[in-house]
């Protein structure tokens, strides 16, 4: 079994993503320096396997291109997203830090 690259903190964070000109929603229910898992009960995949999300950080919402790596169809209507981080921005990184510290 493969061992992930950073490590997953636990977390529940409402976000928004972008798809084909439509919003989704989801909860971020792990999250990394370079990735997080979204649950969602919505889903379009888009041809490239990329879209935007936004999430909440402190007090700014902070908006971060992410590639699938991915997906698992979870309870009926339910879907997980596994996606890596493509160029989070720095306040993204110190809010995860911030959050490995009050680990």
């Amino acid at each position: 079994m493969a061992r992930r690259a950073s490590l997953r903190i636990p977390i529940r964070i409402n976000v928004r993503f972008y798809c084909s000109d439509k919003v989704y929603s989801g909860i971020v229910t792990n999250i990394s320096e370079i990735g997080m898992f979204i649950k969602t009960n919505e889903m379009c995949l888009p041809d490239d396997r990329q879209f935007n999300l936004t999430i909440p950080l402190e007090n700014e919402m902070a908006r971060i291109p992410v590639k699938v790596n991915r997906l698992v169809n979870m309870e009926e209507g339910n879907y997980g997203i596994g996606v890596e981080l493509l160029d989070p921005p720095p306040q993204f990184i110190e809010y995860v830090e911030n959050l490995l510290l009050l680990m």
